[in-house]
């Protein structure tokens, strides 16, 4: 079979380097029937190398939106809101028909997708599923070891690949609430859980990080090596980035660009950061006035730069996230959602609206998390 496959394909006289590329460019679905063809494209599939150049490719970007609107169903007075799950296949927006993620989704509180997999969270249950492969994975239980008059507040988490084992890596963050304090404890367990070996370890120590981390997921970056989060102060007016080293497994504090934070983030509905990656570089969407123009900051070594500022706008926005090509999705100030593309100034309204929403980037992942079908 190998032999007739390789004479219709003629794949032998390309390049491993042209090899590489082409099949990078192909759809999950295509590289997963493809593994038959040889055992080198079968090795080349599960190279965790390819699997993250396959993932970072420009085209693989599928927008997922949540949203949370009012039941006006009579029958359910009790149920006053729902909470839906979709997903535009269209990369370019054009088409906004929507496939409907809820019924996956329905019964599991999920955070993600990093790196195209789920993270479901029920209790001390956590689950994987990647969307793409259709694969499902029943994580080990996790036995956090928390200090007196301590409960569990919410959970983040990080996904991504150590450069130095090539083995992918779950990071979890616990925030915890103290009871006798009434108020969210000073210190993280974090744990870390390896794919390759199905297990966890707890991160020696507790980070001590005076900041709320709060449980929103959709600023969760990873690029080359390292998580990156947004946290808030709690008696501040600014934010920072925290990092994560999927080698050596240590966090670290990075400083924001310098510019005002308009109120602390508990006291406001209103996010002024959004982190995402903009050419490159992990970067930073910054709302100014109020929300009426915003500005891109990209960190280039260890300093921040502005890259470039849209506004004023008439109407106030919200940041929501990063696109393609210098676009940028924003929540206008009656809960619609709109694209704003820097290079032609222009916003589009993708008719799209809530109660509030949130958007996260779902992308074709080969990262693999089992072997059951969800």
């Amino acid at each position: 079979m190998e032999r007739d496959l390789t004479a219709m394909t003629g794949y032998r006289d390309l390049s491993d380097d042209l090899l590489i590329e082409t099949l990078s460019r192909l759809p999950v679905k295509s590289l997963m029937r493809f593994r038959c063809v040889s055992k080198s494209w079968f090795s080349l599939v599960k190279d965790p190398n390819f699997i993250y150049k396959h993932l970072n490719r420009d085209d693989n970007m599928r927008l997922m939106v949540r949203i949370t609107y009012e039941n006006y169903d009579v029958a359910d007075p009790f149920n006053d809101l729902i909470t839906c799950f979709f997903l535009l296949p269209d990369k370019t927006l054009t088409d906004l028909h929507f496939q409907d993620l809820e019924a996956e989704m329905k019964d599991h509180n999920p955070l993600g997708p990093c790196d195209g997999i789920f993270c479901f969270f029920e209790n001390s249950n956590i689950n994987l599923w990647n969307v793409s492969m259709n694969e499902y994975r029943v994580v080990p239980k996790h036995k956090a070891h928390l200090p007196c008059d301590t409960s569990i507040y919410c959970r983040n988490f990080g996904i991504g690949l150590d450069p130095m084992t090539n083995d992918f890596k779950m990071v979890l963050i616990l925030t915890l609430y103290d009871s006798k304090r009434l108020s969210v404890h000073d210190f993280l367990p974090v744990a870390v859980y390896s794919f390759s070996t199905n297990s966890w370890r707890d991160v020696e120590g507790l980070f001590q990080m005076g900041h709320y981390y709060g449980s929103n997921s959709t600023d969760i970056v990873y690029l080359n090596g390292f998580c990156y989060w947004v946290a808030w102060g709690h008696n501040s007016y600014d934010a920072s980035i925290l990092s994560f080293s999927m080698r050596d497994e240590v966090f670290e504090e990075i400083k924001g660009p310098n510019v005002p934070q308009l109120m602390p983030y508990d006291e406001s509905e209103m996010a002024c950061w959004r982190i995402g990656i903009y050419d490159g570089f992990l970067s930073l969407l910054y709302s100014e006035e109020s929300g009426h123009s915003f500005s891109l900051w990209m960190m280039k070594g260890r300093f921040w730069t502005k890259h470039l500022t849209f506004g004023p706008f008439i109407e106030t926005y919200q940041p929501l996230g990063f696109w393609r090509n210098g676009e940028f999705f924003l929540e206008s100030c009656d809960n619609r959602l709109v694209l704003y593309d820097s290079r032609y100034e222009e916003i589009s309204d993708l008719g799209i609206t809530g109660l509030w929403f949130s958007i996260n980037i779902l992308k074709e992942s080969l990262v693999t998390v089992g072997e059951h079908g969800m």
